[in-house]
């Protein structure tokens, strides 16, 4: 072989070499990315809270219920007749972790439970009920 060849062959395993030698250096890759975790309002919103209750402090409108939820609800209206309230104001009142025993229906107000056991998960309830706790905007007189 010329001159030439053996230079460009040891070029080529020194950029080789130097290749490897660098990727073993490099962190391995990271993991890929795990979906954000979702606020509370999502929450609040993605267990149809709002079927019964408005934040209109956070912008939050009650919706009308499927055929299947207002049947439910007309179920729990016959236990009591009370309209469910805007919680604009409730971390006035209440601190997040007794938001949270109230959605699990271990807490009561004035003797009544929550109208449904919050079914998320530990860490969701945690988050909506943080969220919730956030809410003061003072009651209108």
């Amino acid at each position: 072989m010329t001159s030439f060849r053996w230079t460009a062959l040891a070029g080529l395993a020194c950029a080789l070499l130097i290749g490897a030698a660098a990727a073993q250096d490099k962190p391995a890759a990271a993991p890929a990315a795990t979906p954000a975790a979702k606020d509370g309002k999502t929450l609040f919103l993605e267990n149809k809270c709002n079927t019964c209750h408005t934040i209109q402090a956070a912008g939050v409108e009650k919706r009308k219920a499927s055929s299947e939820e207002a049947a439910a609800e007309s179920k729990d209206k016959s236990k009591s007749e009370k309209k469910p309230p805007d919680l604009s104001s409730v971390g006035l009142d209440q601190k997040p972790e007794w938001i949270a025993k109230y959605l699990m229906k271990t807490e009561s107000i004035k003797g009544e439970k929550h109208g449904r056991k919050f079914r998320g998960t530990e860490p969701e309830l945690k988050t909506v009920s943080e969220w919730l706790g956030s809410m003061k905007t003072p009651k209108k007189k």
